[in-house]
């Protein structure tokens, strides 16, 4: 959604609203992928897109759709992805505001962070035991 404030000739100001309706099934990113995560040990590319969802792709050559899936629960760009936990979680990071745990391999929201008080930009992963990760926030 997109908002643009104008004033006409008497000085009034005139507020257009637009929205962008989608396909019910869109498998391509729409505006724009802003982060990149491959899971080599089951050949799937997770994309962070630019319209608010998270794509699955199978890099599997021999398959001639590669679209998987779409995780969809962020309201704004998905500006950062970490897969992490040996490929079973993934983390987003949003300009909504949140930051998402999900289910990779079954592709659903766990759990939502919503302590950010403006756009989460970035993700960093550092993994100080095989069982043990930790994600840094910015």
């Amino acid at each position: 959604m997109a908002t643009h404030h104008r004033q006409n000739a008497a000085g009034r100001r005139k507020v257009q609203v637009s929205y962008v309706i989608r396909d019910e099934v869109e498998k391509y990113n729409r505006n724009g992928v802003n982060a990149l995560q491959l899971d080599p040990a089951l050949n799937r590319l997770f994309t962070a897109g630019r319209d608010s969802i998270i794509r699955i792709w199978s890099v599997n050559q021999h398959k001639q759709d590669p679209y998987i899936a779409s995780m969809e629960h962020h309201t704004d760009w998905v500006n950062d992805i970490v897969l992490c936990c040996n490929g079973k979680t993934l983390i987003s990071a949003s300009s909504d505001t949140t930051v998402k745990v999900w289910n990779a391999h079954k592709g659903f929201c766990m759990s939502t962070l919503r302590t950010h008080k403006d756009y989460v930009k970035a993700l960093s992963e550092h993994q100080q035991r095989l069982t043990e990760t930790n994600i840094c926030l910015s």
